[in-house]
């Protein structure tokens, strides 16, 4: 016999948190199935989740139809006691398996239950969900949710998958008032309840009581939305973990929207729908309103529905009701300590004063080496999520740093150099896979997969600790920039490549070492392109076309000859990272030298050029 119920058949390790469970949830909605027993509970063992109900949406209110019911067990019993409970009344379940937490001293697991008939009822089946509970006296209260899903756990602890219950003569012999908590629904079965639009107080006939969502939340009440969201304990480790979970919580049920695409703006009057809800690339949702001209995420939604004039005090209403706790280790606070050390280090003069040459390379970038920091600050998870040197790892899109700078997602390029800087001045860690925490890896591997190349690619970094012992390594770092004539305007790993070779450039950029080669069908080390090949030559030709007749040449006449090539298509920008990216190849490679005029050069070298440009001359 198969059953009906919903199933979510990533496998987890142990007990989802924070952002895992609401992408969970969301994948839950879609996730109707028709599944024997025995497969079911194999698939509960491996991590998998479910709910015993078969829903047309998220909630309770989405119930259609049901055969499995399930407890929940976390304390003040053994599994021997309720299994010899189900004896006792002959209500036998068709498996049993413990859950993530379950100890051997502290016992914690689930019954599930299977009718012989499907219940298509939903008075029926709440009575019965809640009979159960009666029986069971000992499991968790918040089991009375039909809607609720159900983690996976460790191992099945008994077996009886041809075990059914008759519900009608459980209800007959067990239902009475002393089975509380049970009100009959005001609506036929399987159809949607009715939701109110754009924030007006609902018809009596469309709600039971005079209270919804949206005045609590103008009013912070906090009791009542604890209640109405009902969540399970949600335990998160970092601020991070807090703001990916509710962040992806859907406003429409949020504010109980019934047509979430288009309604009546619940900031403003509004006569004409002009507000719609909508989940963005990184699945955020948002609200907009084309009339005053609002987006808002939910914590901004918050701030101004709740008249919150803190932002901490905005957060502290959302965990309360959405009932998430942050609980963190003394590592924990050990390693944002050492976060908030390198943000003064950085802001004290302390950087400037130890490492002058790297302070100068960086100086005007400072203020995105701060934003990586505070990223860092609220991804800090757990001892075993660090690199090789025990530094906090966290993985954040360009898109995403763009976001927190109030910058153009198009910037996202000009990150990726910025970060490439740092990494350079040993500021920041980029990571290769095998440094990468297998959860991190996984996850950032995951939105990579669903991500634009350059747009919304995910980097994994560490941090390291900037104090004594590593200012002289940073400041050694800043004398090579220098000494290789590095810029901004060339950075990339070609330019690392030509300056110091195939090792510095996978350092720089790890994700990036290798290359599929076409035409020899084989995956290669990744050097440089044709295009780049053909126009440093170009560049090379120019130079000692010149140097053949005189002492010097100037970069900017290098580069107009190179964009005035009819022969190698090329932009003036192509042109000036094409000189910045080959220069130190080029200076190394043919004994020449890059010298910044002044006075006394512009003497030596005869040097005509208005202002004092930089040249190339033969060592």
């Amino acid at each position: 016999m198969k059953i009906q119920c919903m199933l979510d058949k990533i496998e987890y390790e142990t007990k989802p948190q924070g952002m895992e469970i609401a992408k969970i949830t969301n994948r839950l909605y879609t996730s109707k199935v028709e599944i024997e027993i025995e497969e079911l509970a194999n698939n509960l063992v491996k991590g998998c989740t479910f709910k015993p109900a078969l829903l047309n949406g998220k909630k309770e209110d989405d119930w259609m139809t049901q055969n499995l019911f399930a407890l929940d067990f976390d304390e003040g019993t053994t599994i021997e006691t309720e299994l010899n409970r189900c004896e006792e009344v002959n209500i036998l379940p068709c498996f049993a398996y413990t859950s993530f937490s379950h100890t051997q001293e502290h016992h914690k697991f689930r019954l599930v239950f299977c009718t012989s008939e499907t219940i298509t009822n939903y008075d029926t089946a709440k009575k019965l969900q809640l009979t159960l509970m009666h029986i069971f006296n000992n499991c968790d209260e918040k089991c009375k949710n039909l809607s609720r899903l159900y983690f996976g756990g460790k191992e099945l602890i008994y077996i009886g998958f041809d075990n059914r219950i008759n519900y009608k003569d459980i209800l007959d012999k067990y239902y009475s008032d002393e089975v509380e908590g049970f009100s009959p629904r005001k609506i036929k079965d399987n159809t949607i309840i009715p939701i109110i639009s754009g924030g007006e107080k609902p018809l009596d006939n469309e709600k039971a009581d005079n209270y919804y969502n949206l005045k609590a939340l103008r009013d912070r009440n906090v009791e009542y939305l604890k209640n109405k969201i009902n969540n399970p304990k949600i335990i998160v480790e970092n601020n991070q973990g807090f703001f990916d979970y509710i962040k992806r919580y859907d406003l429409g049920e949020l504010l109980e929207i019934k047509y979430p695409n288009s309604f009546r703006c619940v900031l403003h009057e509004d006569n004409n729908p002009s507000a719609g809800i909508f989940i963005n690339d990184e699945g955020t949702y948002i609200y907009h309103c084309f009339s005053c001209g609002v987006s808002y995420n939910i914590i901004n939604l918050i701030e101004v529905l709740g008249n919150f004039k803190s932002r901490p005090k905005a957060y502290k209403f959302l965990r309360e009701i959405f009932n998430i706790e942050i609980v963190e280790t003394e590592w924990q606070k050990e390693q944002k300590e050492l976060l908030d050390e390198n943000l003064r280090v950085l802001i004290n003069g302390e950087l400037e004063k130890n490492c002058p040459t790297t302070y100068k390379n960086i100086s005007r970038n400072i203020k995105y080496l701060t934003q990586l920091l505070l990223v860092a600050k609220d991804n800090v998870y757990n001892e075993t999520l660090t690199d090789n040197d025990d530094n906090v790892v966290f993985y954040v899109s360009n898109t995403y740093i763009c976001k927190l700078l109030n910058m153009s997602e198009n910037s996202s390029s000009e990150i990726s150099k910025k970060n490439a800087l740092f990494t350079y001045h040993k500021l920041l860690n980029k990571l290769e896979d095998s440094e990468i925490p297998d959860m991190i890896l996984k996850r950032s591997q995951a939105i990579n997969a669903n991500s634009d190349k350059y747009r919304k690619h995910i980097n994994c970094y560490s941090i390291p600790s900037y104090n004594t012992l590593m200012f002289n390594e940073i400041e050694e770092q800043g004398q090579k920039w220098k000494e290789n004539n590095y810029s901004m305007t060339g950075i990339s790993r070609e330019m690392f490549y030509r300056g110091e070779g195939l090792d510095v450039a996978n350092w720089i950029y790890p994700q990036h070492t290798h290359v599929y080669d076409k035409k020899e069908k084989q995956v290669i080390d990744r050097t440089t392109t044709n295009i780049s090949n053909v126009r440093t030559d170009e560049i090379v030709k120019i130079i000692f076309d010149v140097l053949n007749t005189q002492s010097y040449v100037t970069e900017k006449y290098v580069i107009n000859e190179l964009m005035s090539n009819g022969d190698i298509p090329t932009s003036k920008k192509e042109a000036e990272k094409q000189l910045k990216k080959s220069l130190q190849e080029i200076l190394l490679s043919y004994g020449l030298r890059r010298v910044r005029c002044n006075k006394e050069v512009k003497e030596l070298y005869g040097v005509q050029a208005e202002g004092y440009p930089f040249i190339l001359v033969r060592e």
